[in-house]
């Protein structure tokens, strides 16, 4: 365990700072694609740096979001790390008071992945709502 956590921290900071401008470049694509995007939290250097929670406005295919995605090959959770998996809403999502008919789905970023990851993202994302 030692050994695992010595070689992470290795690379910490270079790890953060990619990670981080992938969340950001994921911000900006969602922002510049979706017009009614809102976000879950801070999204400024307040916030985790691999996760994000965004919130997308309702439409007809709102309850099937999480699954469309799945079966697009892209992993992601609804609500927040708190109650996944939960049937309920989450309670920090409630909390935050956000419009509760809006879809929270939470997005986690690694080392490992990449822009064109991201852009895969929009471009199913862009084909769930714009058509």
């Amino acid at each position: 365990m030692a050994a695992a956590a010595k070689k992470a921290y290795a690379n910490l900071e270079i790890d953060r700072a990619y990670i981080l401008e992938l969340k950001n470049y994921f911000i900006t694509k969602l922002k510049e694609n979706f017009p009614d995007i809102d976000f879950n939290g801070n999204i400024d250097e307040r916030s985790l740096f691999t996760v994000l929670n965004v919130s997308f406005p309702p439409n007809d295919k709102s309850a099937l979001l999480l699954f469309m995605l799945d079966m697009d090959g892209i992993c992601c959770s609804g609500g927040s790390a708190c109650g996944s998996g939960a049937s309920a809403g989450s309670h920090v999502i409630n909390a935050l008071h956000k419009d509760e008919n809006r879809v929270s789905i939470r997005f986690s970023f690694s080392k490992h992945n990449t822009r064109e990851e991201v852009d895969y993202v929009i471009e199913k994302l862009r084909k769930i709502f714009v058509g």
